[in-house]
């Protein structure tokens, strides 16, 4: 018996359960590796190309450089991202509404509809259709008014108010021109002032020649209330306030905007010059009522420069 069959009789029943164990850890690792690899994340293929001592060719390097780079999360500035963009939007959004809110009382008011309604109805009137075309809308810098043509040349009339400190004030004609105007004269007494623009043949209104005080009078408004142009509205004279110098008193619509609007009688005459609105006490309760310069202060006005008008 060699040393080698000792061996197999001393070590054989022992030997033979060693080696099927073995083969049984062997069977149920390699099953383990099997269901490794079945549950295996597909992202772990990937770092099995990052193996030690591998090298990778330019290709494999570029692409993982570029998808590096996609990954890689950029900064966005504030100012620039979505959410800064929905709020400036929002502020914009209040900011409109707010005006929308502010204005709609002047727009929509009973006595806004109402004069809106009274004029288109007097619009229908061929003489008021003729004076509206002597009417303008005066316009400067951060104001805009209510003038009216005096002579066929490019006299025009409007309070000092409306272009006071105006370097250019201009003039928008019915016919959609809008000229540069002169100041050619203010009054230092009364709230007027005279314009000129370069145009012949305009359509001029008719002064009269002086308000007496009349009361009861029935008289014609034109001019460019709140955010419209050439309204006409009708009313009538309450006679002469007392201030100094005494101005015309009217009981009639009269708005922002209608400042420096003719005050026209029956007769198509102008005899004052809206320039404001008071409060006066009538029949027991306050009451708003128009105030004019009567027109004999404009012929002393443009007597003064020398300014021929009709």
């Amino acid at each position: 018996m060699t040393k080698r069959d000792e061996e197999r009789i001393d070590h054989g029943p022992e030997s033979a359960v060693e080696v099927n164990e073995p083969a049984d850890v062997t069977t149920e690792i390699i099953e383990d590796k099997e269901l490794s690899n079945q549950s295996q994340d597909p992202s772990d293929e990937d770092q099995d190309q990052f193996d030690e001592g591998r090298e990778f060719t330019e290709e494999e390097l570029a692409q993982m450089f570029k998808e590096a780079e996609e990954e890689e999360e950029t900064y966005v500035p504030f100012f620039a991202s979505p959410l800064f963009r929905k709020i400036v939007l929002a502020v914009i959004g209040i900011v409109m509404g707010l005006q929308v809110v502010a204005w709609w009382p002047q727009i929509f008011s009973l006595d806004a509809i109402r004069f809106l309604r009274i004029s288109a109805q007097l619009s229908q009137s061929e003489e008021i259709q003729t004076y509206k075309q002597s009417v303008v809308v005066v316009r400067t810098e951060d104001a805009k008014g209510t003038g009216f043509i005096i002579s066929e040349d490019g006299w025009i009339v409007t309070n000092r108010h409306v272009i006071d400190g105006a370097e250019q004030p201009s003039v928008s004609l019915p016919n959609g021109d809008r000229l540069p105007a002169r100041v050619a004269a203010v009054s230092d007494q009364v709230d007027l002032a005279l314009l000129q623009i370069e145009a012949e043949g305009l359509p001029a209104l008719q002064l009269a020649e002086h308000y007496h005080g009349e009361s009861a009078l029935p008289v014609y408004i034109i001019g460019n209330p709140l955010f419209f142009d050439r309204i006409v509205n009708q009313g009538e004279t309450l006679g002469l306030i007392d201030y100094q110098p005494p101005m015309l008193v009217l009981q009639a619509p009269v708005y922002k905007g209608n400042s420096g609007s003719p005050v026209i009688d029956e007769a198509g005459r102008v005899i004052g010059v809206v320039y404001a609105t008071t409060t006066l006490r009538l029949d027991g309760k306050d009451t708003k009522v128009g105030l004019a310069v009567p027109v004999q202060w404009l012929h002393e006005l443009s007597s003064q420069h020398q300014i021929i008008v009709e």
